[in-house]
């Protein structure tokens, strides 16, 4: 895991591993005035995050606890819903778009 800090008093945190054999990457963006912070978990970005909400919607996200599925037409083509206690946090698509294709989103798009 790398951790980093800006001038301007925002942070970083990186972390790139397996989950159930399944390459898995994310990266939170902060800033210490805000309670908030950008997720990124496999190209996907979630924002705002509540820092409270953070620890949970990664476990989730990454252990496949995740539900991936068609947005709506016209739209963003893809969805990621992360239930974290009683809210769905979601991000309607991915960096790059296009059809999820990683062995990640293979399984979050079949739940076993």
């Amino acid at each position: 895991m790398t951790a980093g800090t800006t001038e301007a008093g925002g942070w970083s945190i990186d972390w790139e591993g397996q989950c159930g054999g399944i390459p898995v990457w994310f990266t939170l963006y902060g800033h210490r005035a805000v309670s908030t912070a950008e997720v990124r978990v496999n190209d996907w970005v979630f924002s705002p995050v509540r820092l409270d909400q953070a620890e949970d919607l990664l476990v989730k996200a990454l252990t496949g606890d995740a539900t991936l599925r068609r947005g709506m037409a016209g739209l963003a083509p893809w969805r990621l819903e992360v239930i974290v206690g009683e809210e769905v946090i979601t991000d309607n698509d991915r960096e790059g778009s296009g059809r999820p294709d990683s062995e990640w989103e293979l399984r979050l798009l079949h739940p076993r």
